[in-house]
This record gives C-alpha cells, structure tokens and sequence, in this order.
C-alpha cells in the first residue's frame, strides 16, 4: 500500500498562485469618468451623499465687450439636471458636450439659451452666450 506523499513545496507554490490570484480578481475596480462626465460633476456636483447641487454667483459681466453693473444674481444646479436661479424661476440644463450648456428656464416663457462654456473648475464657470446681436461674457464663482 502506497502512502500519500506530501510535497510541501508544491503546495506552499499553490497556495501562493491562489492568493496572488484572488488579490487581483478582489481588488477594488475604481470606474474612470469620461471627461463630459467630470464637468457634469464640477458643474452640479457628483449626485452622491450631499453632493448634489452647486450654487454660482455672478462675478463678472460684459455685454457687447462694455462692462455691466453687476446684478446680483446667483444659480444653483442639480445633478439631475434641474435648476432653480435666485429670481426663483425654476428649469432644466444639458451638457451635450464638455464646451456647450443649454439652459432652459421656465418663466411666463420658455426660455432656450445656449452658451459656450469656456473654462469651468471647483472655484470658477466662464460662459459666453452669442445670439441675436447680443455677445456676453459671463464669470461665476461657486458660492455657499
């Protein structure tokens, strides 16, 4: 009768190849975000726990490249693409792509208005709207 022969070093191998194998198949997967979807996020915040809204305040305006006094006004998006501004009109934004914003207000009106955004980052949105004759250049900041 032949006894089972234990061969300890195969088996130290073995048990090393499974472990290595179940770290890289344990490992924590972490999903890259396109870029339009960062800009989303920069713009309105990712969507998760008390991230789901960013207010901006009017820094800057130029109409026509004159400078105008400044209105106070303030909008605030959400990550699910609402939005409400500080006259308290209520709307909708898209973000097709990562350099357009469409901005859709409900007043008495539907109001469409399409910008360029220029640079967006934590701190800052930099929008410029041409239609009609008229060519603005709006700055926000982020504002709590």
């Amino acid at each position: 009768m032949k006894m089972f022969k234990f061969d300890r070093i195969k088996f130290l191998r073995s048990f090393a190849l499974l472990l290595v194998i179940s770290c890289f198949i344990s490992c924590v997967k972490q999903e890259v975000i396109s870029d339009l979807d960062f800009q989303k996020s920069l713009l309105a915040g990712s969507g998760s726990f008390e991230n789901t809204s960013r207010n901006w305040k009017l820094d800057s305006l130029t109409e026509n490249g004159l400078v105008l006094k400044l209105p106070v006004y303030q909008i605030t998006f959400n990550s699910n693409g609402t939005l409400v501004d500080s006259d308290g009109y209520p709307g909708t934004w898209l973000m097709p792509t990562t350099k357009d914003l469409t901005i859709v207000k409900k007043t008495k009106f539907q109001l469409t208005n399409k910008f360029q955004i220029i640079n967006i980052n934590s701190a800052q949105l930099h929008l410029k709207y041409d239609s009609a004759g008229i060519k603005q250049d709006l700055h926000f900041v982020i504002f709590n």
